[in-house]
């Protein structure tokens, strides 16, 4: 039920080019699993949105909220009682000179989804290769009695559903924390290594920003990684003038 490659190029294929040269470049060990922590480039910093310290901890409130959005959505769908946990929420600006420094060379699978105006951006859910597969089985358990009969393409389509609603769920906070609706596009599969996948989007938007939610599913062990990224400068402004009495 892996999703493959091919999908992904056929989908993505106007931004191939991007982080071809990030997919051999990787040499940590893949037991470990862990991402960069070297700051990026200073020299960057200066074309970095200034957002206030008090808007820096309502992102990091937004990021926890858009995990509960996750679990609501998950059990209105699955008709389950399923636990969601927010294991770590970051902020952070990236480019192209400082993605492999700050994203994970191994493979992920998921989908990202365009969000239009007033708020645009993309938000990109994506698995580990293995809670992928657990992902896109908990998606058809209902469905289908012998899941070793699922296609390829089936599990695939199975998970890109499960991100659709994933995203739509986290994103519900910030449409009720700006008073409006969040206009979403169709959910396009893909699936590269971490920071490719990051590379495509910074070169499309150029603002940097992006907050980032891991959580875990602890029943079903499955793990995630949920990003948005603004894509106009309108966004990050927005953000900046929100306070701290939005947190209750």
């Amino acid at each position: 039920m892996t999703p493959e490659n091919d999908a992904a190029e056929q989908t993505d294929r106007a931004d191939e080019e991007t982080g071809a040269s990030d997919r051999s470049g990787d040499q940590r060990a893949p037991a470990d699993d862990r991402e960069s922590t070297a700051d990026p480039d200073p020299a960057a910093s200066a074309d970095e949105p200034s957002i206030p310290l008090e808007t820096l901890a309502v992102l990091n409130w937004l990021g926890d909220e858009g995990v509960s959005g996750v679990e609501s959505r998950l059990n209105d769908v699955l008709d389950d009682d399923l636990s969601v946990t927010t294991e770590q929420v970051k902020i952070g600006y990236a480019d192209q000179a400082t993605v492999a420094s700050q994203f994970r060379g191994e493979d992920r699978a998921g989908a990202r989804v365009l969000l239009s105006k007033p708020l645009v951006g993309n938000v990109l859910v994506v698995f580990p290769m293995d809670s992928a597969n657990k992902a896109a089985a908990l998606m058809l358990q209902r469905a289908v009695e012998d899941l070793s009969s699922v296609s390829t393409e089936m599990g695939r389509d199975a998970l890109t559903e499960l991100c659709n609603m994933m995203a739509n769920g986290f994103v519900d906070e910030w449409a009720t924390l700006f008073e409006t609706t969040i206009d979403t596009g169709s959910p396009v599969p893909v699936q590269d290594p971490e920071r490719t996948l990051v590379a495509r989007i910074l070169k499309q938007y150029g603002v940097g920003l992006f907050i980032r939610s891991r959580l875990r599913i602890p029943r079903h062990d499955v793990d995630a990684a949920i990003y948005m990224f603004p894509g106009k400068q309108e966004f990050v402004t927005k953000l900046s003038a929100v306070d701290l009495e939005v947190i209750e």
